[in-house]
């Protein structure tokens, strides 16, 4: 595995695709390091609007990293399985808050930490083969990180049903469960992930994109008043930025929204 994570630029869109592929792109602590700068550098990118997730080869992510298993296996370095632990924590931190639309373009096998690295996403589509599940549990593993935000996509019910009981299953399956937003054809699911990416990044604002993100990250803790009164903050604040500004005068100059990808 010379290169964890492929970068490619296409426009406003960037696609980090995971490349471990005669490995089917397990979370190795090679790849997670690298997935994690890629997306802390995509953030920090201007003219970027989305990000798009896939991996290499037949699967998207098919599981744990053998090298790690062996590890937990022996017990005889808990140190550095306390460091994989933090830096697996840092990536699903950076792509939970990540202030671009992430989009995960599901192919084959989504399983473990790879299917809590596509449901962390903005959206998530996926082919009717690709398979999702929470498989920890069955080798006596905690699903500790990836249950923390199932219940950003999922039901409560739903969640506990998938990390209780972790069948393997299809995409029809998970778009219908929620776990995954929209079915593709046999394929096509990264290009169906570009293609929602432009479109959305043409109707919205990156800031207030950026802005809703963020809120949906701190009020989700909150009891409903202090939420609320956050929020009442944040709308009034970004009444001001230049974006909003742009937005307001244009629908009201022209009855219509602005193309956000035009200069």
């Amino acid at each position: 595995m010379d290169t964890p994570v492929l970068i490619e630029d296409h426009g406003p869109l960037r696609q980090l695709t995971l490349n471990d592929p005669s490995r089917g792109n397990p979370l190795s602590s090679e790849l997670v390091i690298s997935l994690t700068q890629a997306l802390k550098t995509a953030a920090q990118t201007p003219d970027l609007r989305a990000v798009i997730l896939n991996g290499a080869g037949r699967h998207f992510s098919a599981g744990a990293d053998l090298s790690a298993l062996q590890q937990v296996a022996t017990g005889s370095d808990p140190e550095g399985l306390r460091r994989d632990s933090d830096s697996l924590r840092e990536l699903f931190e950076v792509l939970l808050g990540h202030p671009k639309i992430t989009i995960a373009a599901v192919h084959g096998a989504a399983i473990g930490g790879g299917c809590g690295l596509a449901t962390a996403c903005d959206v998530v589509v996926t082919e009717p083969r690709g398979l999702f599940a929470y498989t920890e549990v069955t080798i006596g593993y905690v699903p500790a990180l990836v249950l923390t935000f199932l219940t950003r996509r999922v039901p409560g019910h739903v969640a506990r049903r998938l990390l209780l009981d972790p069948e393997r299953i299809d995409g029809t399956r998970a778009v219908e469960l929620g776990l995954a937003d929209e079915l593709t054809d046999e394929g096509q699911a990264l290009d169906r992930a570009s293609e929602l990416g432009l479109a959305m990044s043409k109707k919205c604002s990156p800031a207030a994109i950026a802005a809703t993100k963020q809120l949906l990250n701190e009020t989700a803790p909150m009891d409903w008043r202090d939420a609320l009164a956050h929020a009442a903050d944040v709308n009034a604040s970004h009444r001001l930025h230049p974006e909003c500004i742009r937005g307001v005068t244009t629908f009201l100059e022209r009855k219509t929204t602005p193309d956000w990808l035009e200069d």
